[in-house]
């Protein structure tokens, strides 16, 4: 991947472009090898884990909301224009080519890669949840799996692929094991709506943020283990305390970090429902992510920072 960094930057100076930056918040992360791409109103970005440059990848005509790295080589992206379309694309790195379809009337605000089926799940703003399987052009249409009754906001799969979770702003979790012809688990200890979910490298538990300043913690047979309360909300005022919302959340081996509304981070327990502020940011984190070094990067507003 650093090959294909160092051939986007050249081609950046040989058309003389000025550095690029984010526009907006910065809603998706995907992690390559050295190299991380992100994605905000002025399109996909990259940089090289050692430099501070943003080289732009790719700019298409439709808003990108979130991103995920499908190989070596490709990304896949999900967005739309609202109420209008919600469009999957997939993108060449190497090239900026980008082959699209669309696949809802209406934005797809999250999407999760499986590697090992090689399927995509998009989270649609319709509440539908949708399967489709690479490559993209193929004939299969997107297969509908469960919906929510109000918009769908995250979607994640299992390491193994095996389990599908899915949040809405319904303030539900539907639990599906794929290929078994169940009907979804339905899980519904949040109070507001689900804005993020995680799964731990090993497979056995997951992890969704809220609106209403909780992280539920769940094993994947669907038992609560325990709850994060009050996230963001230790430094409000009793008179003044409106719900942070846990807009993002990341799991590498060891820690499971959250990013709120109000641009705190934290790392969560792993024995108990405590946590620990790992800096204020004073803007609101919108997507979080490890890199295979360890180090956590964090999107806000218009910027992507390393910490």
């Amino acid at each position: 991947m650093r090959v294909v960094f160092l051939a986007l930057f050249l081609r950046t100076l040989s058309f003389g472009a000025e550095e690029v930056c984010h526009v907006g918040p910065v809603t998706g992360i995907a992690i390559g090898e050295n190299t991380i791409y992100s994605c905000s109103q002025a399109g996909i970005l990259c940089r090289d884990e050692s430099s501070t440059t943003f080289v732009e990848v790719a700019a298409p005509d439709f808003r990108i909301i979130d991103i995920v790295a499908i190989d070596d080589g490709q990304l896949a992206v999900c967005g739309g224009l609202p109420g209008t379309s919600g469009i999957i694309g997939i993108l060449d790195i190497a090239s900026s080519e980008m082959k699209t379809r669309t696949v809802s009337k209406d934005l797809i605000y999250a999407l999760a890669y499986s590697r090992p089926t090689g399927t995509l799940a998009v989270a649609c703003a319709d509440g539908n949840v949708k399967l489709l399987r690479l490559p993209l052009e193929s004939s299969d249409k997107p297969i509908v799996t469960h919906k929510h009754t109000a918009a769908a906001r995250a979607v994640a799969f299992s390491p193994e692929g095996k389990l599908l979770v899915s949040g809405g702003l319904d303030g539900v979790l539907l639990v599906t094991h794929l290929g078994e012809g169940r009907s979804p688990r339905v899980l519904q200890e949040h109070t507001a709506g689900v804005e993020s979910l995680t799964f731990s490298a090993d497979g056995k538990h997951f992890a969704s943020g809220a609106r209403d300043s909780k992280v539920r913690l769940h094993s994947t047979d669907g038992r609560l283990i325990r709850t994060y309360s009050g996230i963001g909300m230790e430094n409000e005022l009793a008179a003044e305390r409106l719900p942070a919302r846990v807009w993002a959340l990341a799991w590498d081996d060891t820690r499971l970090v959250a990013g709120t509304s109000k641009g705190q981070l934290y790392c969560l327990s792993n024995s108990d429902d405590q946590w620990t502020l790992l800096e204020n940011i004073r803007e609101s984190i919108y997507v979080l992510g490890f890199d295979s070094s360890g180090l956590l990067w964090a999107g806000s507003n218009a910027s992507l920072v390393r910490k």
